[in-house]
């Protein structure tokens, strides 16, 4: 027998009838901003009678069914005609006659005793929620009592009332819509599915809607930039809005050869400036039936049938070219432009060398020195040399040119200003009286590790003396390049060390617990006890760790999203905080949302560094209260 959800209100409801349900305070939850961008993106309110801009405007019922079947598997499926007059007022010619036909024989929606289904009238909250927990899989079968009431208690008791104030008779807005469909996309169908992901959609670690994914999948593109790349665009560039690396910026920002997308529904433009010059190691599989090529040591996906023909035996590109990439937001090649067609210099910082064996031009097989380097952008390359005129070390900052197709590396002296001191702005976008450029390229590097920041990683930060390894300044005096020192200290791995043992040698063992992975690692000795750490380890080995870093404790009185605060101090959560349940001296992964109850847990937070310093809560423990 299925199981019967309860109302919370029967007892109530039997004295009194049908009441309405006290109003929860506005949450700051599934974010507003968030919410209106990603029911844009899948375009649920969109009608066929047209939308207005204004959120306060009521939604009428016709226009509900339709954003109905927008929020199903149903949306490609169903035509707005209907050859059927369902109701007296909806006859088969009326716009929304198909939609309308859908709610109704989904459930999701119904008509009035009179035979009408008065689809001008406003769609009231009670009508709504309906609706939606019929989309996530519930029946009126599902219910006891009065329906309505235990109707509204679920859409309580499922958090679909996040950023809703309105109670069950009144008409809903634009807006109240907004948050009801957001707030259901994220919500659990009555099978303990997230009802997004049913449909095909991403929710991220934090339970919401990942937008990112989101309109990627809405992109329409690539497009390479030249000078007819504005008429590729289906709508007003007058009105758009332009990201530029993954900034916001404006029209000016996009130059030649960048790679742009586009999103018709939302007006908006993305134009990527990534480049990777060097000579081309291999085209896999072949030179038949290319599908990606590699350079620098990296593979890349050839993006387009166009690029497969440019490194086939039909095209102009062969192994041992030196060639500039052009690649698209996924890393994907757009375009190839040989060293002629597009003039560069590579400038990085070293995070490896060696010796290999490689095919000369009389196709011989001889050993060659390599230094594999990363630039600002976080591309990798590897670049041949003679050993014996110059060597090269870990850390220290390179730069390729190439005459002629013939490339030459050599050490490069960074410029006379060394940064020491300065501080970031508060959105991180200037250092000193420096401004950074809408695009710039960061990249923060130590010991062979690096990542790549986003300024806003950067806001407030103070740097010391030896913090930039690298800068470089655009044509407008902004620094458009800049590889940092460990600023931010993003480079390590954080978790838990769960062992230490002698290996002699001044080596020793690491067992380590990082994101639930367990592992033994070999370094030099620290002087370091078992608990929360900073890992950073060898790339090209797992078992060797370059560094390892205590962290400092504090107990947490009260946390919120990106905050923990003790008795005295706030501070900042990294975006990829590591969180344990640890119980009978085991350690289990957990979420922020799994253990942020203080009533029932004991927290302990651990950052690496002062928040003036670039610190950030790297791990947090989670134990019963006993």
């Amino acid at each position: 027998m299925q199981r019967k959800i309860i109302t919370l209100l029967l007892a109530v409801t039997m004295l009194i009838g049908t009441i309405a349900v006290p109003v929860k305070p506005a949450e700051a939850a599934s974010s507003t901003n968030n919410a209106g961008k990603v029911i844009d993106a899948l375009e649920i309110m969109d009608t066929d009678q047209g939308n207005s801009t204004n959120p306060a405007a009521k939604v009428t019922r016709a226009q509900y069914a339709q954003m109905l079947v927008n929020m199903s598997a149903l949306k490609d499926q169903t035509s707005a005609k209907s050859n059927v007059s369902l109701f007296k007022d909806v006859t088969k010619k009326y716009w929304a006659a198909g939609y309308i036909q859908t709610a109704i024989n989904q459930g999701w929606m119904s008509g009035y005793m009179n035979g009408t289904f008065k689809p001008s009238q406003s769609i009231t909250l009670m009508e709504a929620v309906n609706g939606v927990l019929k989309l996530l899989g519930y029946t009126n079968s599902d219910f006891t009592g009065n329906l309505n009431a235990a109707e509204m208690a679920l859409y309580e008791s499922k958090d679909l009332d996040k950023n809703i104030t309105k109670t069950q008779k009144q008409a809903l807005t634009r807006k109240d819509c907004m948050n009801l469909f957001y707030n259901t996309l994220i919500a659990k169908t009555k099978d303990g599915k997230i009802y997004a992901e049913t449909l095909g959609y991403t929710v991220d670690s934090k339970g919401e809607m990942d937008y990112l994914s989101l309109v990627n999948t809405k992109m329409e593109g690539p497009i390479l930039v030249d000078n007819d790349w504005k008429s590729q665009i289906p709508f007003f560039l007058g009105e758009a809005t332009f990201y530029k690396d993954g900034t916001l910026g404006t029209l000016n920002d996009i130059q030649q050869n960048d790679v742009v997308y586009y999103s018709k529904n939302l007006k908006s433009v993305w134009a990527y400036d990534n480049k990777v010059t060097g000579s081309i190691q291999t085209i896999l599989p072949n030179r038949l039936a290319p599908t990606s090529v590699k350079l620098g040591g990296k593979e890349y996906s050839l993006g387009s049938n166009d690029m497969s023909v440019a490194f086939s035996s039909l095209g102009k590109v062969d192994e041992g070219d030196v060639v500039t990439l052009i690649l698209g937001k996924d890393d994907t090649v757009v375009d190839v432009l040989g060293i002629d067609e597009y003039n560069v210099t590579v400038t990085g910082i070293v995070v490896d060398n060696g010796e290999r064996v490689m095919t000369n031009d009389k196709d011989e097989l001889v050993s060659s020195n390599y230094v594999a380097f990363v630039d600002a952008g976080g591309n990798k390359y590897e670049q041949d040399y003679d050993l014996t005129a110059i060597t090269f070390s870990e850390g220290e900052v390179v730069r390729v040119t190439y005459d002629n197709g013939i490339a030459s590396v050599n050490s490069y002296k960074a410029g006379s200003t060394s940064f020491g001191s300065n501080t970031f702005s508060s959105d991180g976008m200037k250092l000193g009286s420096y401004k950074l450029a809408s695009n710039v390229k960061i990249l923060d590097y130590y010991k062979g590790s690096y990542k790549s920041i986003k300024p806003s990683r950067l806001a407030n930060i103070t740097l010391g003396d030896a913090s930039v390894n690298y800068y470089e300044l655009n044509s407008s005096g902004d620094i458009s390049k800049l590889i940092l020192n460990n600023v931010t200290g993003d480079v390590y791995k954080y978790g838990i060390l769960t062992g230490i043992s002698s290996q002699g040698s001044d080596k020793m063992s690491f067992d380590y617990n990082i994101n639930g992975t367990t592992g033994t690692g070999i370094g030099d000795e620290y002087d370091v006890k078992e608990g929360p750490k900073g890992f950073i380890f060898d790339d090209d080995d797992s078992t060797q760790i370059e560094d390892l870093i205590d962290l400092t404790k504090v107990n947490v009185r009260a946390i919120g999203a990106s905050i923990v605060q003790d008795s005295t101090q706030k501070y900042m959560i990294a975006d990829e905080v590591a969180v344990f349940f640890h119980d009978a001296g085991k350690y289990s992964v957990a979420t922020l949302s799994d253990v942020s109850n203080l009533n029932k847990y004991k927290l302990t937070a651990y950052y690496d560094g002062s928040m003036a310093s670039g610190g950030r809560i790297r791990v947090i423990i989670a134990e019963n209260i006993k």
